[in-house]
């Protein structure tokens, strides 16, 4: 199709599709934009909990992916797909229609600008001849980059509050784009860090640690899912206020979970349930080592028979070619590997396994432990700063460090053979997950969050026009 058919086609469905995307659901109540991943059920889960609020609330996907057509939030679009429409609740904001060329040099371009290239130095050449081919073809109103596509969202909407889903890749994004384009007057920031390496990890790497001070020093608001976060954003710099005016207190990344439903799925105690233990997530990252539990489930097999180990989100192929050669016949016939697995299913398989392991170098408190402990099947996991404080071994969860095997062993042939231990593990886990991590309550604490930083943005904004 010619450039210029293409440009008129989305002007026309920009004019006649997106005039509901523009209007507000709650006119005059606080604007709230999410910057995350939008194919994340993490992501879903914590903006629902404003499902019920009287807020207008949008999010600025990331370009990794598409949300499910399901769920109905607004969301700009910023990964590329020629086969997509604007709606109602979907709006393409990057990359520009002109042409997958152009894509395909703006992309690169914004590459470059993030330093996802620096390391690579025939990768940095071909992205910098890519900006040339940018700054000829990137003509009319079009964002140039992904960092100016959110600038123009910005402007145009106005948020009185941005929220960025996350330190690695959303905040640090948010971050480029507000120095970029000048948006420190525009909504207040809060930034949450979601477990994992967010800062627990990234702090000791020269490129992030700047980073994250940085972050920590412009945003107006600061959430984690844990303790050791808090206290560790304070060592550097953080101002309290940032925490308790007003604060969310620890919770999760994904705004805690529906414990009642999950006590719904399951009535059998873990010791008369099938001899089931599921590894929910069986790939590898600078954060968690697969290899240690392939040793662990090896060594012991013999001592924990009769059982099947259910080896979910087994994506990457150096993870698979290590299970087809480490694995004989006999062993692997009771231990199938899943690829990707909705997070409905994966539920559906703790609430039927006796032991769910997630062993880890590096978290924050993890759903996984958590949805096991509300699903009533007895979570294998390490004994992480974060999670020491919050659970208890062989009161709660059994603990094993993730680079020793032995001790993954051993592990798995207590929760296999002691019934007493992984029932009464299931029965403190009723009560300490409520406290933990019911939805309810985060979600009061939320509605209330959420209007009080709307209040303060709308009193920054009256002295600012005085």
């Amino acid at each position: 199709m010619p450039i210029f058919s293409t440009e008129l086609a989305y002007e026309r469905r920009a004019l006649t599709m997106n005039s509901e995307f523009d209007q507000d659901t709650y006119p005059g109540r606080p604007r709230i934009l999410f910057i995350g991943f939008p194919e994340s059920s993490h992501t879903h889960s914590w903006i629902d909990l404003l499902a019920d609020g009287a807020f207008n609330v949008r999010l600025f996907g990331l370009p990794s992916a598409e949300p499910p057509a399901g769920w109905q939030v607004k969301t700009y679009l910023t990964k590329a797909d020629n086969g997509r429409s604007d709606n109602a609740t979907r709006r393409t904001v990057f990359p520009p229609p002109e042409s997958s060329a152009v894509g395909l040099a703006m992309a690169a371009r914004s590459a470059l600008n993030r330093g996802a290239v620096n390391g690579v130095p025939i990768m940095r050449r071909i992205a910098e001849s890519c900006i040339g081919l940018t700054e000829i073809l990137a003509k009319g109103d079009h964002a140039a980059t992904i960092e100016g596509a959110l600038a123009a969202v910005i402007r145009e909407w106005k948020p009185d509050i941005i929220h960025t889903l996350g330190f690695d890749s959303a905040s640090y994004f948010y971050l480029r784009a507000r120095k970029e384009f000048k948006l420190e007057a525009i909504g207040r920031w809060v930034a949450q860090a979601r477990g994992g390496p967010d800062l627990a990890l990234q702090r000791y790497s020269p490129t992030y640690r700047p980073l994250i001070e940085e972050v920590l020093a412009n945003c107006d608001h600061f959430i984690a899912d844990n303790e050791p976060n808090y206290s560790y954003a304070l060592s550097v710099g953080l101002t309290q206020e940032k925490i308790s005016s007003p604060g969310m207190g620890v919770v999760s990344g994904a705004g805690g979970m529906d414990v009642e439903a999950m006590r719904g799925m399951w009535s059998l105690p873990p010791s008369k349930r099938e001899r089931v233990i599921v590894w929910p997530k069986a790939y590898e990252l600078y954060t968690s080592k697969a290899m240690p539990v392939f040793e662990a489930i090896l060594n012991v097999w013999d001592r924990i028979q009769p059982c099947r180990i259910e080896m979910l989100w087994m994506v990457q192929s150096d993870v698979q070619i290590w299970y087809e050669k480490l694995f004989p016949p006999h062993i692997k016939a009771h231990c199938p590997s899943f690829g990707r697995l909705s997070r409905e299913e994966t539920l559906q398989r703790v609430a039927s396994a006796r032991v769910m392991i997630a062993p880890s170098l590096s978290d924050g408190i993890p759903n996984t432990m958590m949805e096991a402990m509300a699903l009533g099947a007895a979570p294998l996991v390490s004994p992480l700063d974060t999670i020491t404080p919050v659970v208890k071994h062989q009161e709660n969860v059994f603990f094993a460090r993730n680079l020793y095997p032995d001790e993954l062993g051993e592990a798995l042939v207590r929760l296999m053979s002691d019934d007493d231990l992984v029932d009464r593990m299931a029965e403190n886990n009723l009560v300490r997950i409520q406290e933990l991590a019911d939805r309810r309550a985060v979600k009061k604490r939320a509605l209330v969050y959420y209007d009080e930083i709307a209040r303060q943005a709308c009193r920054i904004s009256q002295r600012s026009e005085i």
